[in-house]
């Protein structure tokens, strides 16, 4: 038996979306063609953060158990530390916040990278890069402002995921240009095209 562990936010989860449709769920279907005796583990947290993540890495036993023997994991993490600089749509997003954000978040995804590559030096390890809902939203007014906080953190992401040997999949890339067809009605999440979409982007990197 192989294990593929997903870890991560509500992206993981398939917030917005029945269980059938979460994108781990798509992309282990696609991977049971070639590997029938595939056990998915789906670990996602709607609301997670970059250091809710971390501290479920050093005390959660069972993930610990579990990143041991994947031989795949993949990874949506971020998003949520960023969304704690948007208040609503009137209010400005609170950019002197920014820099004290990008520094933690930038520090837990290396202790991260750290935490799992310590328990499991061989897996595939995939993770995403952020991408920006906005022009599908009341947000739009905010598209380019946060494009650039986005472009940052996913820089960060890609350096991480160089320090570790992890493999990075450039979701923003994916969706950009095509937020009205992948993203839902909450102006945020994906639906169900977009987890399909994500599935076979995890699956072709």
């Amino acid at each position: 038996m192989k294990l593929y562990l997903a870890l991560g936010d509500s992206i993981t989860a398939g917030y917005g979306v029945e269980s059938p449709f979460s994108f781990p769920m798509v992309y282990a279907s696609f991977l049971r063609r070639h590997n029938p005796d595939l056990k998915l583990l789906n670990l996602g947290l709607n609301g997670l953060t970059t250091s809710g993540l971390l501290k479920q890495l050093r005390t959660n036993h069972t993930l610990r158990t579990s990143i041991r023997h994947a031989f795949l994991i993949t990874l949506t993490i971020g998003s949520n530390d960023l969304l704690r600089l948007i208040g609503n749509p009137n209010q400005p997003i609170k950019t002197s916040q920014l820099p004290i954000i990008q520094r933690t978040m930038s520090r837990t995804l290396m202790q991260i990278g750290q935490e799992i590559r310590s328990l499991n030096p061989y897996a595939i390890v995939k993770v995403a890069t952020l991408y920006n809902p906005l022009p599908a939203g009341p947000y739009a007014n905010y598209y380019s402002l946060v494009q650039g906080i986005i472009d940052t953190a996913n820089a960060m992401i890609v350096m991480w995921a160089k320090s570790y040997g992890f493999i990075v999949v450039n979701l923003d890339r994916e969706i950009k240009g095509k937020e009205l067809l992948f993203i839902s009605r909450d102006h945020a999440h994906p639906n169900a095209a977009g987890y399909q979409m994500i599935a076979k982007a995890f699956a072709r990197y």
